[in-house]
């Protein structure tokens, strides 16, 4: 012992005491919101282990199978209903609080919040943060949407601890196995009896509301008390809809002993913080009903009817109310997002409920999926079969076996177009809602089967009021989601085919052709032809209907509006080759913005950012988004210069560097100094070459243009290359017009040509594009072109002239670069037997020019390497002619 006390003493003298480690609060606290809800779990699991050794799962499916559908129905509207009830707590906290919200708004989303907390309650993040969202698109400060939310969650529990108290004021405890059990009853009960006294002390003193908004007072006793009624109320109904689950299941207990079992359940299932406390709650509510004398099968199946009516079916209900709503204010979801920034708790609140925006659709698209599943299991069972067709025995054979058959052939029709429902295409949309009418006659047809017409038509229902969502005419097929759903579908037809040919190997005499209520082999058998049939019909459907969007060319009267809108707004360095007609334009924000776009493949490349209006370009780059999105394209802007990278990156886009882009300022600019000594003596070195040159404007006559030609065709046939577009110019008599031209004669012959590009606005940006010689022109001869230009660009004022691209010149230069980037610089040092990277950077380099970094801005995920090709091949004319250029 004095050893040890030693070394205590000679570990302290080396470690200081505040220096000693100690493991922060919050540590514990973490750990114990772990550990608590496993070992409440597990406490459940041990406690109601030997009432699961008797369970037998094919009772469960029995009693199920043997609920009617009528009160299935009514039990689940009547769940809707408790749930919704729960919202006039949220009424009365903001009538309280003077909320400028209407009664329906405010309860469509109480519903919302509530719903998805019970099931999906992430420590409260989930209801707390659609709340807070609604709130603030209905006009709601943070800190008084904040006061609601805190009061809310008080209240809640206030019902509980009623009954509770009311439970064990009566003598009526819970029925428990054993003593330990009882014990821990006892004590949860009593705690939770507690809870009432407490929140009318807590709730009534200033200090401990902190919370709420500085010119509010605390609760008044009165609200208190109807905050306390309400939560009863809310309570009892959701026991009474726990009672109706179980007698529609044969498990028939008194109101009383199961208000005492619910109570202690629940609030386990509160303090255990799992979501919806899943399998605390059923679990003790399982232990208490079976010791109650309930037998294990239908105590279990009346639980599992009440976690779908209760929990699964609002949820349902509330992420399709909640998408709409949501999806209605994203522009005010995007404004509070940076409001957020001084509220980072507000904001963690917030973010689960903005994945709620567009899963509405989702499950719409899930829902169909479903549709298509339900009708071929109810064509693959012979149990569910045997009982339709036991319903409609005097319905005509034809009937009910084209009934059948017709079913399976929209089933799986109704598997693939989920696909397009979950991209929002209009025709899938059309498409489905026939489907669904037309499964919804047949199966009535086959025996009067309610409940599936009634699921078919509230799938059609919920698609019908959400149509305005779908806007889109083709979907990108070529895209792992597209692969998923097709999965799905194959999945799903793998296994009918499954269950058919086993249920054909198991009959000795099959016939195909064999009718009647026990002939299911042969009916199944003719299935499989109608599956097959199914699968041809929507592949057919795919190849045909969701085609590559035509679009259309600018005519001579949009080229006409580009032109007026670069003069009145400016354009970029690349506005010039919008006249070539080769592109297709985006026009937006009432024709204030412009972008120049082409087509290969699902790409929408745009070259270079949105013309126009600088105040509106960062509207036109997201509807151009959304506009691809419609068309089931990828947006892609190509040639993005430094100055607009910043604008791209906050729009969500991804940046690759293509190169530099060379631009002589034209105010440094002199024919006199060693940096233009290549352009003076081009033009002192002209009259020895009897080199003649001219800056000529349109129209240009006949002759000229033959001339033009004769020098085009030459320098072509002598690089082997042909004509391209997109970002390069090309030869079109038409697109030349747009501009001046330079022109080299030798005597009277022309050796070459070049066509100027204006710049437009006040920092217009002026270039050479189309640059074609003879292959014996004199040497130098371009470089005369040059000087010529960029005097011709200096007379008109321009600030820059472009000298064009250096493709991958700077690029993925250092080790930290992207790997995408790094490859790029690879090509740039080793690529000149395919292309002169480095001698184009050499020539431009002479200049002296600023070099602008230039970019590739494309959507998060998508491989850099595959665009690239596709912008060579749409600037070559097609993949054709970039693999056989000539």
């Amino acid at each position: 012992m004095r050893r040890w006390r030693t070394l205590q003493q000679r570990s302290s003298s080396m470690q200081p005491a505040e220096n000693a480690p100690t493991i922060p609060r919050a540590v514990w606290i973490r750990a114990l919101r772990w550990l608590l809800p496993l070992a409440l779990l597990v406490f459940t699991f041990v406690l109601a282990g030997r009432e699961l050794t008797t369970f037998d799962l094919r009772s469960l499916q029995r009693t199920l199978i043997a609920m009617p559908t009528p009160g299935a129905i009514g039990v689940a509207v009547f769940a809707l209903a408790s749930v919704a009830y729960t919202g006039l707590i949220d009424l009365a906290i903001a009538r309280w609080l003077k909320f400028p919200i209407g009664t329906l708004p405010l309860l469509r989303l109480s519903f919302v919040a509530n719903s998805l907390a019970n099931t999906l309650n992430l420590s409260g993040a989930v209801g707390s943060g659609v709340r807070l969202l609604g709130l603030k698109g209905h006009g709601v400060s943070l800190r008084s949407g904040a006061a609601l939310v805190g009061l809310q969650i008080l209240s809640l529990p206030l019902g509980l601890s009623v009954l509770i108290i009311g439970a064990l004021a009566s003598g009526h405890l819970p029925a428990m196995p054993s003593h330990a059990s009882r014990v821990l009853a006892l004590i949860v009960l009593g705690a939770s009896a507690l809870y009432l006294p407490v929140y009318f002390v807590l709730t009534g003193r200033r200090g401990l509301m902190g919370w709420l908004p500085e010119d509010q007072g605390v609760p008044p006793l009165g609200l208190r008390a109807k905050l306390a009624a309400l939560s009863l109320i809310d309570w009892v109904l959701a026991a009474a809809t726990l009672w109706l689950c179980l007698a529609l299941a044969g498990a028939h207990i008194g109101p009383f002993a199961l208000l005492a079992a619910f109570g202690a359940a629940a609030t386990l299932g509160l303090v255990s913080m799992i979501p919806g406390g899943l399998g605390v709650f059923d679990g003790l509510l399982l232990l208490a009903l079976t010791s109650a004398g309930i037998p294990v099968g239908a105590a279990a199946a009346g639980l599992f009817l009440f976690r779908v009516v209760y929990y699964l079916l609002p949820m349902l209900l509330a992420l399709w109310l909640g998408a709409g709503m949501l999806a209605q204010r994203m522009p005010a979801l995007t404004r509070l997002r940076e409001r957020m920034t001084a509220h980072p708790l507000i904001e963690l609140l917030v973010v689960p409920a903005g994945y709620l925006a567009n899963f509405g659709i989702r499950m719409l698209a899930l829902l169909t999926f479903g549709a298509g599943v339900l009708l071929l299991i109810a064509a693959a069972l012979p149990s569910l079969h045997q009982r339709i067709v036991h319903a409609g025995l005097d319905t005509m054979p034809v009937v009910l076996e084209g009934s059948h058959w017709l079913s399976v052939v929209i089933g799986v029709l109704l598997l693939g177009l989920a696909r397009g429902i979950d991209g929002r295409l209009r025709l899938a949309y059309r498409a489905v809602q026939w489907l669904l009418w037309l499964a919804a006659i047949l199966v009535l047809l086959k025996g009067l089967h309610w409940g599936q017409a009634l699921f078919l038509l509230a799938v059609s229902l919920l698609l019908r009021i959400r149509r305005a969502d779908f806007s889109r005419r083709a979907v990108r097929m070529a895209s792992g989601v597209n692969l998923g759903w097709l999965l799905g579908l194959l999945f799903v037809v793998a296994v009918f085919f499954a269950v058919g040919l086993a249920e054909i190997f198991q009959v000795d005499s099959f016939d195909l052709l064999a009718t009647g209520p026990h002939a299911h082999a042969s009916r199944l058998g003719r299935g499989l032809g109608a599956a097959l049939l199914g699968l041809s019909l929507y592949l057919v459907w795919q190849a045909f209907a969701v085609r590559k969007p035509k679009l259309p060319l600018p005519d001579a009267g949009e080229i006409d509006r580009m032109q007026a809108l670069y003069a009145r707004h400016g354009g970029g360095a690349f506005a010039h080759l919008g006249f070539m007609g080769d592109k297709h334009l985006f026009w937006g924000d009432g024709h204030r913005t412009l972008v120049t776009y082409g087509l290969i493949r699902d790409r929408l490349i745009a070259l270079g950012a949105p013309s126009g209006d600088p105040a509106a370009q960062a509207r036109c780059i997201l509807d151009f988004r959304r506009y691809a999105d419609s068309l089931g394209c990828v947006p892609v802007f190509y040639e993005v210069l430094e100055l607009d990278l910043a604008r791209f990156h906050d729009l969500g886009f991804d940046l690759f560097k293509l190169g530099e882009l060379a631009l002589i300022p034209l105010a440094d600019f002199s024919m006199t100094g060693k940096r233009w000594e290549d352009l003076r003596q081009a033009i002192n070195r002209a009259p020895r070459e009897k080199l003649r040159c001219e800056i000529v404007n349109a129209p240009y006559d006949s002759t000229l243009l033959a001339s033009l030609q004769a020098v085009s065709d030459a320098w072509l046939a002598d690089k082997g290359a042909a004509e391209k577009g997109f970002s390069l110019g090309r030869f079109d008599p038409t697109y030349l017009a747009r501009g001046p031209l330079v022109l080299v004669r030798q005597e009277d012959e022309l050796v070459a040509f070049a066509s100027l590009m204006p710049g437009y606005g006040a920092k217009g940006i002026a270039g050479i594009d189309l640059m074609r010689h003879i292959p014996d022109a004199p040497r130098g001869t371009m470089d005369l072109v040059f000087a010529y230009a960029l005097q011709w660009a200096k007379s008109h004022d321009y600030a820059a002239f472009s000298l064009g691209m250096a493709p991958l010149s700077n690029v993925g230069t250092t080790p930290y670069a992207r790997i995408n980037e790094r490859l790029a610089a690879l090509a740039f040092r080793h690529g000149n037997r395919f292309y002169n990277y480095q001698g184009v950077r050499r020539y431009k380099e002479k200049f002296r020019p600023e070099w602008v970094g230039a970019y590739l801005a494309y959507p998060r995920g998508l491989w850099v390497p595959a665009l690239l090709t596709d912008i060579a091949a749409l600037v070559a004319g097609g993949y054709r002619r970039l693999v056989l250029p000539s």
